[in-house]
C-alpha cells in the first residue's frame, strides 16, 4: 500500500489471551500497517516496531467515547467497547494525524498479508471496506481518514440509544452496518462508497469457500503468508478463529467450539515462527506440517 498509511485499532482490557505473542508477530510481517493498542496490560514479550501500545484503563477508553458522544457511558463489561468502534476516528483523532486510513480489528486473529485484500486500488476507491460480503465486520473494517468518515456513525438512526445502553448491542455490525449496507438503495445524500468484500477469514462461519467446498480446517502461516492445506484460496489476509475458541454466535449444528476443552492452545515458540512457520488447526497452534 505505497500511497496509503493505515492505522488499525485493536483495544484489549484484561489479561492477554494465550496466543497474543503469535498475534503480534503476525502484525510484524505487515510493516506498512500500524497497530494502535489501547490496553491496561503491560506489553507482552513480542513488541514489533509497527505496534504501538497505548496505556489506558477501560474507564479512560470509555471517557473518550463519552466525550465524543456527549453521553454518560458505563459499560457493563469490556465487550461493550465493540459498540464504540465506529467512533474510533473521533475518539483518537489526535493519534491519526498522518494516516490516510484507519480501522478497527480484533485480536483473536492471525494476519497474513493484509495488502492482498486491502490493495491500493481498493483503499483509494472506497470510503469504507468490510471483510465480509454481507456484514460490516467488527473484526476488520477500514475507513478513509476524512471528516466525513470519522463522523459517519452519527448518521445511524437512534445511535444514542445503542451507545448509551450498558449492554453490548452489536452497534458496529448491526445498526451501523445497516446504515451503510451497499446492497440497499440509498438516496444520493445518504450514499457512501462502500465495499463489502468476502475475504473468507472465518472458519466454521458457514457458506462455501472459493473452491466451492465448506470451510478448510487446516491453515499454515510462514513469513507473513497465510494459506490453507487444501488450497481453497491462494492466500488469506487474516484468519479470525472466533468460532473455534468461543460458542458465542457459533452455529449449534456444528457442535461445541473445538478449542473449548483443550488444556493448551499454543504448541510453538513465537520467537522461532518467523523462520519455521506454524499451523493453525482445531487442535490449536502447532508446529508446521502437523496432522489436522
Amino acid at each position: 500500500m505505497p500511497r496509503h498509511r493505515l492505522a488499525l485499532f485493536s483495544p484489549w482490557f484484561g489479561p492477554w489471551p494465550e496466543w497474543i505473542n503469535l498475534y503480534f508477530e503476525s502484525c510484524r510481517w505487515n510493516p506498512e500497517v500500524t497497530w494502535l493498542v489501547p490496553t491496561d496490560q503491560e506489553p507482552p514479550p513480542c513488541q514489533p516496531p509497527n505496534v504501538v501500545f497505548m496505556p489506558m484503563s477501560l474507564a479512560e477508553f470509555t471517557a473518550r467515547a463519552s466525550d465524543v458522544t456527549g453521553l454518560s457511558l458505563a459499560p457493563e463489561n469490556a465487550y461493550k467497547i465493540c459498540d464504540y468502534m465506529p467512533l474510533i476516528g473521533e475518539m483518537f483523532a489526535d493519534d491519526l494525524h498522518g494516516f490516510t486510513h484507519f480501522g478497527y480489528t480484533d485480536n483473536d486473529i492471525i494476519y497474513g498479508q493484509l495488502a492482498c485484500e486491502l490493495t491500493p486500488e481498493r483503499l483509494a476507491s472506497y470510503e469504507i471496506i468490510s471483510s465480509h460480503a454481507n456484514l460490516q465486520a467488527g473484526h476488520l473494517t477500514v475507513m478513509q481518514n476524512t471528516p466525513r468518515m470519522t463522523r459517519v456513525w452519527r448518521k445511524t438512526p437512534f445511535w444514542r440509544r445503542q451507545i448509551a445502553d450498558p449492554k453490548h448491542r452489536g452497534f458496529d455490525e448491526r445498526a451501523f452496518g445497516r446504515r451503510l449496507d451497499p446492497r440497499k438503495w440509498h438516496p444520493p445524500w445518504r450514499r457512501y462508497k462502500v465495499l463489502w468484500h468476502e475475504m473468507h477469514s472465518m472458519p466454521d462461519r458457514g457458506g462455501l469457500w472459493p473452491d466451492g467446498k465448506p470451510t478448510p480446517h487446516h491453515f499454515h502461516w510462514h513469513k507473513g503468508v497465510l494459506t490453507d492445506a487444501r488450497g481453497a484460496k491462494d492466500q488469506y489476509a487474516y484468519l479470525h478463529f472466533m468460532f473455534w475458541r468461543s460458542g458465542r454466535y457459533r452455529l449449534k449444528r456444528l457442535g461445541p467450539p473445538p478449542w473449548q476443552n483443550l488444556e493448551t492452545l499454543v504448541h510453538v515458540d513465537w520467537r522461532s515462527i518467523g523462520e519455521t512457520g506454524f499451523d493453525i488447526t482445531r487442535r490449536g497452534f502447532l508446529p508446521p506440517h502437523s496432522p489436522q
